[in-house]
């Protein structure tokens, strides 16, 4: 088994789709991205197509902007696309926005569990941002948030903090 991380210059409307496909459920299940917020400000309710085009205008407006620190990254397993998160480093900390996970080719989710992966991320986020730290922010008590706060790897590379701010939740990893 092994992993990939590409820095995005584009992206590819296949691999978005497949992913987007692949994380929907999970994504309108888990409550994890904050869709009222756009309903607000565009006044009408998001159908899962306009949802779709909102996240995908996200990662590529972080393709282009690129010279303000920010990196959108393919993560492969054995050559399939399992994930794409975008990023931003600011003075030596990694902000991990948002990302789309999907199964590899045995249709397993377990990769995300892997602490090969888990090093190669922090490692390259050294090299790429000289980070010290990386966050991410999740909806309290949504899935995705309880899985970054609940792994019982971290201790190998990371110590973990989180912090509630009004039913969002800042996750820290600070690098051993």
């Amino acid at each position: 088994m092994s992993y990939t991380i590409e820095d995005l210059t584009s992206i590819n409307d296949a691999i978005f789709d497949a992913l987007w496909d692949a994380s929907y459920d999970r994504i309108e299940s888990g409550g994890t991205m904050p869709w009222t917020k756009y309903e607000m400000h565009y006044g009408y309710t998001l159908t899962k197509e306009g949802k779709k085009e909102i996240l995908k205008s996200i990662f590529n407006e972080a393709v282009k902007h690129r010279d303000f620190g920010t990196k959108v990254y393919l993560t492969r397993k054995d050559g399939v696309p399992v994930r794409m998160m975008n990023y931003q480093g600011v003075e030596g900390i990694v902000h991990g926005y948002y990302q789309l996970i999907g199964p590899d080719a045995l249709g397993s989710r377990a990769w995300l569990f892997d602490p090969v992966l888990l090093r190669l991320n922090r490692d390259r986020f050294i090299s790429d941002f000289e980070a010290t730290a990386h966050t991410g922010e999740a909806i309290t008590g949504s899935s995705i948030c309880n899985y970054y706060i609940t792994k019982d790897n971290y201790g190998e590379y990371a110590d973990v903090t989180c912090v509630d701010n009004d039913g969002i939740s800042t996750i820290t990893f600070i690098y051993l």
